[in-house]
């Protein structure tokens, strides 16, 4: 039943409602509330970056300090100003000093004794753009040196190698082309295009969302403290985030009338541009392209809705094939597999989700493909809901791709929280009472109200089923450590594993080889040397392992797991090292 258009001019509603306003009205106390935390947002880490910059880069002290002393300032003005127009400034001024602090905990952050980046994705475009400007090929390239280059870890993956060519789509890669020859090595260059682009995102939020929600554009992008890790490192997906801010803005309008006209034009090229920086945005297109549709359909014929949101579709197609031209021209077919790895790489289990329980709950899986069939189905059944009951899910379309994600091998934090920004922007700068018109297809079945409420926990069935399959699947291996030789960490008092003895049995039906590595932690460590033992077990087969650690472990307090893993098919068996007196003989 639809909601009748009086209740959506209620008092729950005119929070989100852009109403013209002369500016002299007092502010509400959900805008000083707001302001207030946006304040508040900005303290975390301050303390420790002033103290960690006291000695070191004066220019930077200062700047922090005074930033410290304006924050209390501007707490005390955002509870005092009189009218909604001062408080709007106060707004603009704390999202300036959101700016400044991040930039300043930025610059300090960067020197030539340091090194530019600390994990994989920024040193990788790097070495895609210095070879794109060098005339060579980006795409099907590898660089199997690059972690010892940049002194970074590396993704594993589940054939005991790791990630080590340029997996993204080209525009990060694009970018940073005419600049990584002709500034010092030490200068993260990605780094600078995702602060950059940060804080486009920032500055769009405060234009575009309603007066009372302008604080969130702080809040949101800086002052969650988790950004900084991965604007600093360069994470490609911050060039995205911009673009798909463009792209959802106002999403329900796009097409109105069945004319795409300027604004959504440039929607289209903005995803066309985001799906050519990184992957992410390939996974929103499908939900913003059915939303779209949805939302035409509500006011026009079959016919005038398909034409429109297929004209859009195709603007935004045709702008990421144009970016990416050049690539598929002179890559070929290494470019598909290029921008397609991070799909189909087999990079090893890690992340926030359903993953876990095989990782740590459990000894493995027999099976862990099943993880992302179950990610895809889940994927689907979202889709599918927000076709069939589109008015309740909309508001949450850009955040609806993001829970398939739960089930997957690989569910890092970075799948969620980085597109925050656009959860917000997408339902508060729609109209309310657009979702009440989005078309609702009502297929027969549906007319029963108890199937209409049963159905979308049976469109989880297919997931949660292989879900099921992926736990429940035994382990293919017998694992026997039968000695474990152990070193004491220098002036820690902790020892560490150096070497193993490992008896393997196939207790499957395939073929396997195995692939061995360790964790202590949420990180698998693939720093083991076999000396002796079979590269393959046959079904039923078993052998002996004698394993060395590479380089000098660090000792640890917690239990080590051995993590056995085959890339064909995909499985994951673990067992706790022991380190008792018992089994310290050694190998």
């Amino acid at each position: 039943m639809s909601v009748p258009s009086t209740a959506l001019t209620s008092r729950r509603f005119t929070v989100l409602r852009q109403r013209p306003e002369s500016g002299q009205e007092r502010p509400s106390y959900l805008h000083r509330t707001l302001s207030l935390l946006a304040v508040l947002s900005l303290f975390q880490g301050m303390a420790d970056a002033i103290r960690s910059h006291a000695l070191a880069n004066h220019k930077v002290l200062v700047l922090l300090l005074v930033l410290y002393a304006s924050l209390v300032l501007l707490a005390v003005l955002a509870l005092t100003v009189r009218r909604q127009r001062a408080l709007v400034r106060v707004d603009l001024a704390v999202l300036l000093a959101g700016f400044l602090r991040f930039a300043a905990i930025f610059v300090g952050s960067v020197g030539s004794s340091q090194r530019p980046y600390q994990d994989d994705e920024g040193p990788l475009v790097t070495l895609a753009a210095r070879a794109l400007a060098a005339g060579g090929h980006v795409y099907g390239r590898h660089w199997p040196h690059f972690a010892q280059q940049f002194g970074v870890g590396t993704t594993p993956l589940m054939n005991g190698r790791f990630a080590d060519t340029f997996s993204y789509p080209p525009l990060s890669a694009l970018l940073a082309a005419p600049f990584v020859g002709s500034l010092p090595s030490w200068v993260p260059v990605l780094g600078l295009f995702a602060f950059a682009a940060l804080s486009a995102t920032a500055l769009f939020m405060f234009r575009t969302l309603p007066v009372q929600l302008r604080p969130a554009a702080t809040l949101v992008c800086f002052g969650m403290s988790w950004y900084f890790f991965y604007v600093r490192n360069g994470y490609p997906v911050f060039l995205a985030l911009p673009f798909l801010a463009v792209a959802v803005h106002r999403w329900t309008r796009t097409g109105a009338g069945g004319v795409l006209g300027r604004r959504g034009v440039v929607s289209a090229l903005c995803l066309g541009i985001a799906a050519s920086a990184h992957q992410l945005g390939w996974f929103l297109a499908p939900f913003l392209l059915l939303g779209i549709l949805l939302a035409r359909r509500g006011e026009l014929p079959w016919r005038g809705a398909l034409l429109v949101t297929g004209r859009w579709a195709a603007i935004a197609l045709g702008t990421f094939l144009l970016v990416n031209l050049p690539f598929m021209i002179r890559d070929g077919g290494a470019w598909v597999s290029g921008i397609g790895s991070v799909l189909t790489q087999h990079a090893t289990p890690q992340g926030l989700g359903a993953i876990d329980i095989s990782y740590y709950l459990t000894s493995g899986s027999g099976n862990l493909a099943m993880y992302s069939y179950a990610a895809a189905l889940l994927l689907a059944a979202t889709l599918v809901a927000l076709l069939l009951y589109p008015r309740r899910l909309a508001p949450a379309l850009a955040l609806l791709p993001w829970p398939a994600f739960l089930l997957a091998p690989r569910s890092p934090e970075t799948y969620f929280v980085l597109l925050a920004p656009l959860w917000l922007i997408a339902f508060a700068s729609c109209p309310q009472e657009d979702y009440q018109g989005l078309r609702q297809w009502r297929p027969r079945l549906l007319a029963d109200r108890r199937f209409r409420v049963a159905l979308p926990a049976l469109l989880a069935v297919p997931a949660l089923l292989c879900l099921a399959v992926a736990v429940a699947s035994p382990v293919p291996l017998r694992m026997d450590i039968s000695a474990v030789r152990t070193t004491t960490a220098a002036g820690k008092g902790s020892s560490a594993v150096t070497a193993l003895t490992v008896r393997l049995t196939n207790t499957s039906d395939a073929v396997l080889t195995p692939q061995f590595a360790s964790s202590s932690s949420a990180w698998t460590s693939f720093d083991w040397r076999v000396e002796s033992g079979p590269s393959m077990l046959a079904p039923g087969g078993s052998g002996s392992y004698r394993l060395i650690r590479r380089g000098n472990p660090s000792g640890g307090s917690g239990s080590t797991y051995l993590r056995v893993f085959t890339d064909d098919p995909q499985t994951l068996t673990s067992a706790v090292i022991p380190t008792g007196s018992a089994s310290a003989a050694k190998p």
